[in-house]
This record gives structure tokens, C-alpha cells and sequence, in this order.
């Protein structure tokens, strides 16, 4: 099987400041596809044996680079030990479990946005005076389809309400993509919408979409797509893992992040609000 790459080397220096890969090697294969029958500008076509190569011996450098992203630990400080064990009055032990990694707390995410709406993704800080003065955090981002599975996207010289006008009468897809610049212990997700649908709406949440299933990633958080109008409006829809599982940020390849996909009646103003829950650092 050939593919197409496109190394570290392909992309300006501010690109790849922007991508957040300063520094990573050279020959490293920042994106890559099956060849199908092109190839962009940038890339270049190279054999599944030779892609497996040039992984390989860049491997090390990719590793340490990987590595230097990571803040180093602190340094070891003297500590008191306890060498008693905590007992109930009948004299029996009292066991603790652990639900994530030692330091890192519960740090839910709250995302409230509407359907095929331009500019309703709300994800702010609790700094500034009044509702929308926030900053955001800058995360997470809003994407829209038309029946053709196209992207809408805002024209550079067209209004906001122009372009609201065109989401209103084309649009039958929303995604809504949270991808946070740490690593996460992510274990459920509570869900609600404020009113009921016009139709059937359906919603699937994916972890690392950008990876193809076959290489690990495309990761249903929720599969087999959701049906809200079976749901209440105003109620809670909660998911529980059970447990927890770690999803580590990597800038190359967004492994960590997690889209949101809700497919709608055209130009449909669902306001949902998505609560992630998980633990951090």
C-alpha cells in the first residue's frame, strides 16, 4: 500500500509554531494518508515499507522531542512517613482506594452552544465583568455541514448574518470539537438540551477522529448515534465508564481530541450543553 506524508520540513516555520510542533524532526511524518490517486502540494509518495523506515529511524528524535513537551518533575523533597495504618474501632483496617493519579483533581468541562448557530459555542473563564466578557479558553470549536457532508464555512468578506442566513438553510450537521492542551482521566458525561427537537436528532461523541480507526484512534465515546428526542428536555443525560481512562495530548496527531457530532433537521437551533467529566492535573 503507498501512501502520501507530508514532512515536518514541508511546513514554515510560523506553521509550525501555530501547530504547536517546534522543534520536532525534520523527516517526521506530520500527516499522512493512503494514497488514493493526488498529490497535494507539500506531500510526497512513499511505499508502506519505506514510511515504516522512516518512522523507525526517526523514532528516537521523535521520542525525545515528545519528551521535551513534558515539564521535568520536582525535585524529591523530604517528607514524613506514617507507619500506622488507620483502624476502625473494631481494630480492622481502612482501605482507601485511588480513583486517578496522585495530585490530579476533579476538573469537569461545561460546553453550551446551539445547532447550526454561528458563534453560540460558549467556553469562557470566569474572569471579565458581564456574561460574554470571559475570556476563552480556546479549546474547543464549532464546525458545520450541509447535506452534501461540505463544510460551511464564513466567507472572509461575508456578514455574520449573511453566513447565519446560509447555516439556517443548508445546515444539517454540527460539531462541536474539544481537544484540551493536557492530559485528561476522562470517565462519563452528563447531557442536556433546552427543548425538544423538531424531529429525530441524533449524537455521537468520537475520541481522536483525526486518527483512522485502524491506527487506533476514531474512538466512539458514544456509538450507534443517541436519539434526543427520546430524552426530556432539561433532563440529564449521564454516561459512566465505570472507570477511568487517560487521554494524553499530542500536538501532531490530536489523539486527545474529543468531536462531538450531531446531526439535526435543517438549519435546527438545539441548545445542548455537554458536561465532561474528568480528571487533571
Amino acid at each position: 500500500m503507498d501512501y502520501i506524508i507530508k514532512k515536518a520540513s514541508a511546513f514554515t516555520v510560523e506553521e509550525r509554531a501555530a501547530m504547536g510542533i517546534t522543534g520536532i524532526p525534520q523527516d517526521w511524518p506530520v500527516e499522512q494518508y493512503v494514497y488514493v490517486d493526488t498529490i497535494p502540494e507539500g506531500f510526497e509518495l512513499i511505499s508502506d515499507t519505506d514510511l515504516a523506515s522512516l518512522k523507525l529511524n526517526n523514532q528516537a528524535a521523535y521520542d525525545a522531542w515528545l519528551q521535551s513537551l513534558r515539564p521535568l518533575p520536582p525535585e524529591p523533597t523530604a517528607q514524613l512517613v506514617r507507619l500506622d495504618v488507620p483502624e476502625d474501632k473494631n481494630g480492622r483496617q481502612v482501605v482507601r482506594m485511588a480513583t486517578t493519579n496522585d495530585g490530579w483533581a476533579y476538573s469537569p468541562r461545561s460546553l453550551d452552544f446551539y445547532t447550526s448557530k454561528y458563534k453560540s459555542l460558549y467556553n469562557r473563564k470566569h474572569d471579565g465583568a458581564g456574561i460574554d466578557d470571559g475570556t476563552d479558553l480556546g479549546d474547543a470549536l464549532m464546525k458545520f455541514f450541509d447535506t452534501n457532508g461540505t463544510e460551511l464555512v464564513k466567507a472572509q468578506n461575508e456578514s455574520d448574518a449573511d453566513f447565519q442566513t446560509r447555516l439556517d438553510s443548508s445546515c444539517i450537521k454540527t460539531f462541536v470539537d474539544f481537544e484540551p492542551t493536557y492530559d485528561i482521566d476522562i470517565y462519563g458525561c452528563k447531557l442536556m438540551f433546552e427543548s425538544a427537537p423538531i424531529d429525530r436528532v441524533y449524537l455521537w461523541a468520537i475520541v481522536a477522529p483525526d486518527v483512522p480507526e485502524a491506527y487506533g484512534g476514531s474512538k466512539a465515546f458514544m456509538g450507534g448515534g443517541m436519539n434526543l428526542k427520546m430524552m426530556l428536555p432539561k433532563e440529564i443525560g449521564y454516561t459512566d465508564g465505570k472507570s477511568s481512562k487517560l487521554i494524553r495530548y499530542d500536538p501532531v496527531y490530536h489523539s486527545g481530541k474529543i468531536r462531538l457530532i450531531i446531526k439535526h433537521s435543517l438549519g435546527e437551533k438545539l441548545g445542548v450543553q455537554m458536561i465532561y467529566e474528568f480528571y487533571r492535573e
